[in-house]
């Protein structure tokens, strides 16, 4: 018998067997068949190994933010096919579905290759193409006249995953405003917010190969998490090595969760007294490191013991659903297994008191002993990079958008709250400029964002430097199209391994089209500001070209220089290089075969000029301003919040006496992201697109026979602000109260996004793609955000995405698949209840009675964030 596969059952296949596809005629990427590495992936002496390609260049990825070093494989002046970098210390020669994807957004067959004017009204879709100097003096006048005005400060900077090394700061140090919003807030600032202010760092770095347990809270961490690709190759050897067991606190079944030995789907926002009601037992059963925390903390053994005791396994129980059996246990055999770590992203950090959660969560690797220890919870290790002079002085006037002064502790910024703000009059704009996000898309209240960027008299003038067209560039007047990440230069550095590095992300063909580098694009708008320099502007921007800026922002480093500098980057794209990888074990390993080991314990080391003295001896210390671990953080008790880590139920969940709020036919909304998808930058990538292409709400299956409703079926998921309707995905991994819907697709531009194979190309010079024809999936996505109203942490700004109370029914005669209604007005009902929980807020010290501060500083406006 012949088995007859269509291409549909060819892909489905591929995927499910783990074998990697690539389709396309010769004018694109081939299916190449790789072997060890792939052909070519040696450079020795700039040839190439390998008759297939004509020459590999390092870069590193910016599909995410988790900055993957990668080969780019070119063959004609076109890419061919990307891996990963072998000689980089944190990937290891790995990228993940999105990084060997990446390829497409280089050839995305709807990408703007060159400037666009709006022609009609704005988001009626009109745009006619203009000249680049015709572009830039519009753009440049209109920033010119603000300035001239005085009111510098009306020109707003929104940025989303900005990678530049610093050029964004820079054009707005050049121009004088600080009304500079970032994406943060929608992302994990209370988890940093909570972090920093314990430890000073804003992130951890666990060391996953050497440890034997693991404490997962909230994040899915084996393919979406913040450094996936370089932790879950980590995790995988710790687990393998080490035999350590892995533990996930998730409300729904994740592939993590799913891997993990143990899952717990507790209820959301409840990570916070989960983790306090184990710090207590960790405390009562004399598990814990009393020695550390003496030395180490700020807060002595006795008194953290005594305050602990309120937190009992069985009041946690009552929130969390976990039992308060299995909390004991956990809690003894974290304390009982050395070394062990914990890990949290955006799970427990994106509620109203998120902050609180992070450092309940930190007190467990901290009461236990198990910081900057081999196997432990470890510092961030970094490395940094410097502007080139002479540096631009900088804005001297606050603004309201970027330092709110209801959120004094949000040094992230409270970004999802600004067109709020706008609508309310707190601060002019005239002059919008958006870069490299999409907050009418992929923020909450993604409705209102787009109703203010719709109106004239609010936003006057608004230009981005997209080169996709989306729901928020679809709104601006000017469109200036930026390069893809492949095509421009950035210098790079982040803490995604226990070994620090730099590297550069460089072009590795030519732009397409006419597209310019966005630090290049700044510097066409400075010149035209200033061209003879009177201005005192121009002078920032004297470099020659985007390699020439970042080639100087890595003059002064130590160490680089002596290898050849920025040259030794363009060749290897790292550094430094720490060893070899090894094929047999995907290790690095040094030159007699050994595999590299990290340094640990950098807070203990003697240091004369260091913060802590520790029985006569002084010591280095953590990033905190005693040096010592912030288990009290006087910082949060100025502003009438707890000074100890703590667990605020949220009032929309739970009533005072601890008692649920929810009605039978109430559930919570969370959101989640896919594998293989970023928020919006991902949907018009073939190969991810034909791999996950639809987003259907996750329903638990008892809780579907409950309210009548299978799998597949239409329902209705109706927030207090809106609805939207979209298919029932039953199953039994995901907590019987929760419902999510990923926040990625359901975007209506780009037409493999929408599956619209037969809509003629656009008119802004999209590059044809002859797989169009073959995309056989229907587009089935539904986003969430527009029925997610706005709230926001009082403490760490963030966004509250898993707070939303729905109901959840079948659809309603008239439905159909991708309806969305919502009212704007309730929106904003929304956020002024969110502002009443701020520190200046009507409800702050009714949450708060165990603080007793008596006067709280005023709200004031500040230079700072």
């Amino acid at each position: 018998m012949i088995m007859k596969i269509t291409r549909r059952g060819f892909v489905k296949f591929g995927i499910a067997s783990g074998a990697a596809i690539a389709i396309g005629d010769n004018l694109f990427a081939n299916a190449d068949e790789l072997g060890l590495g792939g052909k070519g992936v040696a450079i020795d002496k700039s040839k190439i190994k390998g008759a297939d390609f004509d020459k590999v260049v390092p870069y590193t990825c910016l599909v995410c933010n988790i900055e993957d070093g990668g080969l780019a494989y070119i063959k004609d002046g076109r890419v061919r096919k990307l891996e990963g970098n072998d000689k980089h210390v944190s990937t290891r020669g790995r990228l993940c579905a999105k990084g060997n994807a990446g390829m497409w957004h280089i050839y995305d067959p709807d990408r703007i290759l060159y400037p666009l004017k709006r022609a009609g009204k704005r988001g009626e879709g009109k745009w006619k193409r203009v000249s680049w100097d015709e572009a830039i003096t519009e753009v440049a006048n209109k920033i010119k006249a603000n300035i001239d005005k005085g009111h510098p400060n009306e020109i707003m900077v929104k940025w989303g995953r900005d990678r530049s090394g610093g050029a964004t700061g820079r054009f707005m140090n050049t121009l004088g405003t600080n009304t500079g919003v970032n994406h943060t807030s929608t992302c994990e600032s209370s988890k940093k917010i909570g972090m920093e202010h314990t430890w000073g760092p804003d992130i951890e770095t666990p060391d996953f190969a050497n440890t034997k347990y693991i404490l997962n809270f909230g994040s899915n961490i084996l393919e979406a998490a913040y450094f996936m690709n370089p932790y879950s190759q980590r995790i995988a050897e710790g687990i393998v090595d080490n035999k350590a067991k892995l533990v996930t606190f998730d409300v729904r079944l994740s592939n993590t969760a799913g891997r993990s030995d143990e899952w717990f789907p507790i209820f959301p926002g409840t990570d916070g007294i989960v983790a306090l009601a184990m710090a207590n037992v960790i405390m009562q059963e004399g598990l814990a490191d009393i020695d550390f925390i003496n030395d180490w903390t700020n807060y002595s053994a006795d008194k953290l013991s005594a305050y602990l005791k309120q937190f009992t396994p069985e009041m946690a129980e009552k929130y969390s659903g976990m039992s308060a059996k299995d909390i004991r246990r956990i809690a003894v055999e974290f304390a009982s297994t050395k070394p062990a770590t914990t890990y949290t992203y955006r799970g427990p950090a994106k509620h109203l008191y998120g902050s609180y959660n992070e450092r309940a969560i930190m007190l467990l690797p901290i009461i236990t002993g198990n910081v900057e220890k081999k196997g432990g919870y470890c510092l961030p290790r970094g490395m940094g990079y410097d502007q080139p002079d002479p540096k631009p002085a900088g804005g001297k006037e606050p603004s309201y958008l970027s330092t709110p002064p209801d959120y004094p502790l949000a040094h992230h910024k409270v970004s999802h709250l600004t067109p709020f703000w706008i609508k309310e009059g707190k601060q002019k704009i005239s002059v919008y400029m958006n870069y490299m996000s999409c907050e009418g898309y992929t923020n909450p209240a993604a409705s209102v964002w787009r109703e203010v960027l719709l109106d004239e008299k609010l936003i006057p003038f608004s230009f981005t430097f997209s080169n996709q067209m989306q729901e928020t560039a679809d709104l601006m007047d000017i469109i200036l199209p930026d390069c893809s990440y492949l095509e421009r230069h950035d210098p790079e550095s982040m803490p995604s391994s226990l070994w620090p590095w730099v590297g550069i992300r460089q072009a590795v063909i030519k732009p397409l089209g006419e597209a310019i580098e966005y630090r290049e694009i700044l510097k066409m708008i400075i010149h035209k500001i200033d061209p003879d320099g009177k201005r005192g502007m121009k002078k920032y921007w004297e470099f020659k070209d985007p390699e020439d800026y970042v080639r100087r922002q890595f003059d002064n480093i130590p160490g680089l220089k002596d290898v050849g500098g920025y040259d030794f980057l363009k060749k290897n794209g790292v550094w430094p290089i720490y060893g070899t990888l090894d094929p047999a074990t995907g290790k690095i390993v040094d030159k007699n075969g050994n595999e590299i080991k990290p340094e640990y314990g950098i807070p203990y080391k003697e240091d004369a000029n260091g913060k802590v003295t520790i029985r006569g001896k002084k010591y280095k210390g953590f990033g905190t301003g005693d040096g010592k671990i912030n288990i009290h953080a006087a910082s949060y008790e100025k502003y009438g919040f707890n000074p100890l880590p703590t667990y605020k139920a949220h009032p929309w969940h739970w009533n005072k006496d601890g008692s649920s709020k929810l009605k039978d036919d109430d559930m919570i909304l969370t959101t989640f992201k896919w594998n293989v998808h970023t928020q919006s930058r991902t949907p018009n990538v073939k190969w991810l697109t034909e791999i996950v292409h639809s987003n259907p709400a996750w329903l638990n299956k008892a809780t579907a026979d409950k309210l009548g409703i299978k799998h597949g079926d239409l329902i209705r998921i109706t927030s207090p602000v809106g609805y939207i309707v979209t298919k029932a995905r039953v199953t039994e991994g995901i907590h019987p109260k929760v419902i999510a819907v990923s926040n990625t697709l359901g975007t209506k531009f780009g037409r493999v996004a929408a599956a619209k194979k037969s809509e003629p190309p656009s008119m802004w010079g999209n590059v044809e793609d002859p797989d169009m024809k073959n995309i056989w999936w229907k587009a089935e996505g539904v986003n969430p955000n527009d029925i997610i109203p706005a709230t926001a942490d009082p403490i760490g700004g963030s966004q509250g995405w898993y707070d939303t109370v729905v109901k959840v029914t079948p659809a309603k005669a008239g439905d159909k698949f991708g309806d969305i209604k919502v009212d704007n007005k309730k929106h904003f009902e929304f956020y002024k209840e969110t502002m009443q929980y701020a520190y200046t807020g009507s409800k702050h010290r009714e949450m708060h009675p165990e603080v007793k501060v008596e006067k709280l500083p005023p709200a004031e406006l500040k230079m700072g964030h």
